[in-house]
């Protein structure tokens, strides 16, 4: 799988699997929820119908009188069923009757902290207590005779059995587990689909980003091409200041914006006259003013466009220099951007070394030597301090290469620092 392949499954599967997550949450609680409701209500109806077996209205003797001489009886009944504790009111509410199995701490624990209501007659009153791996419900059963008339108040905490409870973890389980199948194979069902819209979607961002580089890359060599014989001195000025900026440890955001301001650094020279562009000697003071005029040119063409305008660091500031006696603003150290700083140096080492139709190139040793006479003036020295221990490989990796073998190193560099 090619590397750009294993970038969009990674950027796929990093989105994805966050949502497979919070979706199988989701869906898994709501099931839950209902389920528990589900549940809750069955277990509370059978706790209810079996308090209703208790055929107590048809002894109201043991809603008068004394009742204490039906707690045998009573305890006989809670012993052969499956409540844990039953409770008979009379029709005022007060208690009657409390029978328990055994004593029960935690049970009695949480009865007292969820205490129940009296339900009208007709209707009966449940509430779900889970203690541990026990679970009980609380019935109330309003009673009345023949008459309709209400005189008392059946209540039993019912221990629903353990296959019960098993039966009701297990169907939970067995939702849940639904639930994220249901989930998991949805999202394998759409990752191919997100994929393949996502691969038109890079391949369209990639054309369109590749258009734009393009984009810079002509238009600074057509630029290039007005002022000498060839574009190769921005594919070398180019592939230098990537390589010095990596080198610096400089973020790549920054060295994106560098690569910009290498290919349209000279943009602006597109509005200066050939008689001055093109002139073999030396340039008159109004002249020099003409072709300094091609830096706010630059800063026009680019300020159109915000792919453009990420060179204005170095289309802006190239030629101001470290002690501020450079233009347009006159800018010192600091205060001219690093991207520009760079750049002025190996702008000049490549005209140092290059032929040009009014000059012969220049060895490496005196080229380095005039630029380390510029050090602190023209020049940022910590910077040229770094260049120049880099400047024999620069020479002999990029000065004599030819124009196929410079574009496809600028591509790989480009690939690198322009992604999608």
């Amino acid at each position: 799988m090619k590397p750009h392949s294993l970038s969009i499954h990674r950027a796929i599967l990093s989105r994805l699997v966050p949502v497979w997550l919070v979706l199988s949450l989701a869906f898994g609680a709501a099931a839950y929820w209902l389920e528990s409701r589900r549940v809750d209500a069955n277990v509370s109806d059978l706790a209810a119908e079996a308090a209703l077996h208790f055929d107590l209205s048809a002894d109201r003797a043991l809603f008068e009188g004394d009742a204490e001489q039906h707690l045998p009886a009573l305890k006989m009944l809670l012993h052969g069923s499956q409540f844990a504790a039953m409770r008979l009111y009379g029709r005022d509410r007060k208690p009657l009757l409390d029978v328990r199995e055994k004593s029960d701490p935690a049970l009695d624990s949480a009865i007292g902290n969820y205490p129940h209501e009296f339900p009208p007659f007709g209707s009966h009153h449940h509430k779900t207590l889970r203690i541990g791996h026990r679970l009980f419900v609380q019935a109330l059963v309003p009673l009345a005779g023949p008459d309709q008339m209400l005189f008392g108040y059946f209540e039993g905490i019912y221990l629903v059995p353990a296959q019960t409870v098993q039966a009701i973890e297990a169907r939970i389980r067995d939702t849940l587990l639904m639930v994220l199948i249901v989930t998991t194979l949805t999202s394998l069902v759409l990752y191919p689909v997100i994929v393949a819209l996502n691969r038109d979607t890079v391949r369209l961002t990639r054309s369109l980003l590749e258009s734009i580089v393009e984009l810079m890359r002509v238009l600074g060599s057509a630029i290039a091409k007005r002022d000498s014989d060839t574009d190769i001195h921005n594919y070398r000025v180019t592939l230098y200041a990537i390589h010095l900026a990596e080198a610096m440890g400089i973020p790549s955001g920054e060295i994106s914006s560098l690569i910009a301001g290498a290919f349209l650094h000279d943009v602006g020279k597109i509005g200066i006259p050939d008689s001055i562009l093109l002139k073999a000697g030396k340039l008159t003071s109004e002249e020099f003013d003409i072709m300094k005029t091609h830096v706010a040119i630059g800063e026009e063409i680019i300020h159109e466009s915000h792919w453009l305008f990420r060179a204005q660091e170095v289309v802006a500031h190239h030629h101001e220099r470290f002690d501020g006696a450079g233009y347009p603003q006159g800018l010192q150290g600091a205060e001219i951007p690093f991207n520009a700083r760079l750049f002025a140096i190996v702008d000049v080492f490549d005209a140092l070394t290059s032929k040009r139709p009014y000059k012969d190139a220049l060895p490496l040793d005196q080229t380095m030597e005039i630029m380390r006479q510029g050090s602190g003036g023209h020049f940022d020295p910590e910077t040229l301090s770094v260049f120049e221990r880099m400047a024999p490989g620069f020479l002999k990796d990029f000065g004599a290469a030819d124009r196929s073998l410079l574009k496809r190193y600028l591509a790989e560099s480009v690939d690198k620092y322009f992604p999608v």
